[in-house]
């Protein structure tokens, strides 16, 4: 993986990548608005899961307790949705014309793995930061944000691993709303952050946890940056909880993480439980 240079056309996304229960992120960067204006998102330059040379996104989100799946998956199972889910977005990230790179931030053993097989075929270059002993991912976060926009990264995107059913489409459509400050999409069950996008990197903190939405938007008013909630269906639900997997298994959709439900006998088991 190598480090993309900066340039005015191009982003570059940030990817945190844990278990189920632990934390999952994934930055993504934008073009410069300029660009925007002009290209209206639809330029060859790749957006990745977002991370464009010049702009960078990042994604973070603290994940639910590993018990909320006790006892329905075991822990090499909750390991394999976080993968599954994570070659969603991956994939979605890789698709879009918007993205042109992808960061990650991980302390798993079996990132490089997961990142060879998400973006093969990527012509878009990766990044890899090293989660800290003891780093809140927050703090991880940010760390990460501050070092991209230091490189000349103006826009980010930032979006959890756990929303599998996106779409490059879903992520053109959040870009095309977003003029500048911050833009959130609230996630329908908690209040939380499915997807961000700063301009600059570092306009205001990271916020996450259950109700981040509400504080992302507070914190862009008083650093007197435009604030802008988009709600769009696809970033809404979030795969957190039992509850949620029984709605992913609801929906008619092609995705990694729905067709490893199916295969592995985990969709009957939920429905017996």
């Amino acid at each position: 993986m190598d480090s993309s240079s900066t340039t005015s056309t191009v982003a570059k996304a940030m990817l945190v990548q844990r278990s189920v229960g632990a934390t999952q992120t994934v930055m993504t960067s934008l073009p410069d608005r300029h660009t925007w204006q002009s290209s209206r998102w639809s330029t060859a330059a790749p957006a990745e899961p977002c991370r464009l040379p010049g702009h960078w996104c990042q994604s973070s989100r603290s994940r639910m307790p590993r018990r909320a799946w006790l006892p329905l998956l075991s822990r090499d199972e909750c390991a394999r949705l976080a993968e599954e889910m994570a070659r969603d977005v991956l994939r979605a990230l890789t698709s879009a014309p918007e993205i042109s790179g992808i960061a990650i931030l991980s302390r798993e053993p079996h990132i490089h793995a997961l990142i060879d097989a998400g973006t093969a075929g990527y012509s878009g270059s990766t990044r890899l930061y090293t989660e800290l002993p003891d780093e809140d991912f927050r703090d991880g976060l940010g760390r990460a944000a501050a070092d991209l926009a230091s490189h000349g990264v103006r826009h980010l995107l930032v979006l959890p691993t756990d929303l599998p059913t996106i779409s490059s489409a879903d992520i053109a459509a959040l870009l095309d709303s977003h003029t500048s400050g911050v833009t959130v999409c609230r996630a329908a069950t908690d209040g939380g952050s499915n997807a961000l996008v700063l301009s600059p990197p570092t306009v205001i903190p990271l916020l996450y946890g259950p109700a981040s939405a509400d504080r992302h938007l507070e914190a862009a008013r008083q650093a007197g940056a435009v604030a802008t909630e988009c709600r769009l269906p696809a970033f809404a639900r979030d795969v957190d909880t039992p509850d949620d997997m029984r709605w992913l298994l609801s929906q008619r959709i092609a995705c990694a993480t729905l067709a490893w439900l199916k295969s592995s006998g985990i969709s009957q088991r939920l429905g017996k439980m």
